[in-house]
This record gives C-alpha cells, sequence and structure tokens, in this order.
C-alpha cells in the first residue's frame, strides 16, 4: 500500500462519507465551515516546520517507493494528512456543535498554567534520548494547549462531556490506522528515540500525538463557536 491509497481509502472516504452525512443533516453552516478553514490552516502552518524536523532527524521515515514526492523533508501525502484529519475532526465536531454549551471566553490564569505544564514534561522528556519523540510532541504542543485554556477554560470544561466522547472515538480510529500504515511500511518510527512502550505495534507517543492533536481541533472550534457567538 502506498501512503496515497492510505489516505484516500481510511482518511478520505472517511471525510467524504461524514461531510456527506453532516449536510444532510444540515450541520455545516457557514459559521462551522469557516472555523473548520481556519483550524484547517492553523494545523497546516503549525504543524509543517515540526514534521520536516521529524523527518531531517530521522525520528520518522518512510521507505523508497511509497509518497508521490516531497516538500522539504515531507511526503506530499502527509501535508494532506494534516489538512484531511482536521477536516474530519471538524466535520464530526460539526455533527455535537448545537448540543455544546459555550461561554464568553475569558482569560483564565490556571488554565493557562496548566497549559504550559506538558511544555516542562516535555523539555524533561528531551533529556533523554528515548524520551526525544515524547519531549518534542510536548514541546510542541503546550503552546496552543496555553492559547486554548488560558483563553477559554470555562467553555471547554462545560461542553467536555458532550465533545470528549468524539474526541476519545476520533483518536482511536487514528491509532488504529496508524498502526495498519506501521504494519504496511508506510512510515517507520525510529526505535532510538522513542519509549519502547507500545500499544499492540503502535508506538505511545503516536497516540499521544493523535490524543493531542484531535484535542486541538475540538478545543479550537469550541472556542471558535464561543467567540462567534459573542459578536
Amino acid at each position: 500500500m502506498t501512503y496515497l491509497e492510505f489516505l484516500i481509502q481510511l482518511i478520505g472516504i472517511p471525510l467524504l462519507a461524514f461531510t456527506t452525512w453532516a449536510g444532510q443533516k444540515k450541520c455545516l453552516d457557514r459559521n462551522t465551515l469557516s472555523g473548520i478553514g481556519v483550524m484547517s490552516a492553523i494545523a497546516l502552518v503549525y504543524t509543517t516546520p515540526w514534521d520536516n524536523y521529524l523527518i531531517m532527524k530521522n525520528i520518522w521515515s518512510y521507505p523508497e517507493g511509497v509518497v508521490l514526492g516531497t516538500i522539504g523533508f515531507v511526503p506530499i501525502e502527509e501535508y494532506g494528512f494534516m489538512v484531511m484529519q482536521t477536516m474530519l475532526a471538524g466535520v464530526l465536531w460539526s455533527m455535537i456543535s448545537q448540543k455544546v454549551k459555550v461561554f464568553r471566553l475569558n482569560f483564565s490564569g490556571k488554565g493557562f498554567v496548566l497549559g504550559l505544564m506538558p511544555g516542562l514534561i516535555g523539555a524533561y522528556c528531551l533529556s533523554s534520548d528515548s524520551g526525544t519523540y515524547a519531549g518534542l510532541i510536548l514541546v510542541w504542543a503546550f503552546p496552543p494547549l496555553m492559547v486554548q485554556w488560558g483563553l477559554g477554560a470555562r467553555t471547554l470544561v462545560s461542553g467536555a462531556k458532550t465533545w470528549l466522547p468524539v474526541w476519545a472515538g476520533f483518536t482511536i480510529y487514528l491509532c488504529l490506522v496508524d498502526a495498519h500504515a506501521i504494519s504496511e511500511g508506510i512510515w517507520r518510527i525510529s526505535k532510538a528515540t522513542r519509549s519502547g512502550i507500545e500499544l499492540g505495534i503502535l508506538p505511545v507517543e503516536e497516540a499521544l500525538f493523535f490524543a493531542l492533536t484531535n484535542l486541538f481541533v475540538l478545543q479550537g472550534l469550541c472556542l471558535w463557536q464561543a467567540w462567534r457567538n459573542q459578536d
């Protein structure tokens, strides 16, 4: 299986199916579509330098012949994955968004400090080779968490019972498809820079990555809805 085949079959087809379903349920209004577009652009811009660094340092890699080509160090298909994962999370969000209770955005010092904690843990992980991948994930993740929790902790907590099941379900799905990609040899995660803890054949760091990226998107859309409701 090539990366493109993987992307079409396991991300593209579900995206098309859920988008069609959400459209039929009239969930994708202009405000929601705008939010998904903003989140997709942020995901692409914010993740691209980090992904390039991971491949440059051989933390994750791909074999010859499974990708169309690269932009920088990153396969073209990987850019598509960044955007399509965000879009699919956004479409899933749209189907429950009307049930989410939101409040006005207010600065939360406790939320800001809490968002800093993953960065501190990540910095500690980077002190050892086996903690490199986890450390880079956590250091990369803490700025968005600080912003989101610092600006909208109350809204995120109030809506958590509604959006957390979507977050959990989609994260589990992406972990399964990631494990499938590893088993198919589409990409490899270096053993030298990870803990060695695995969920089946899935490195625990990959599960951490998907848990955090889905969290960013769903929290971002929750805050987007709260912000738009203030207008």
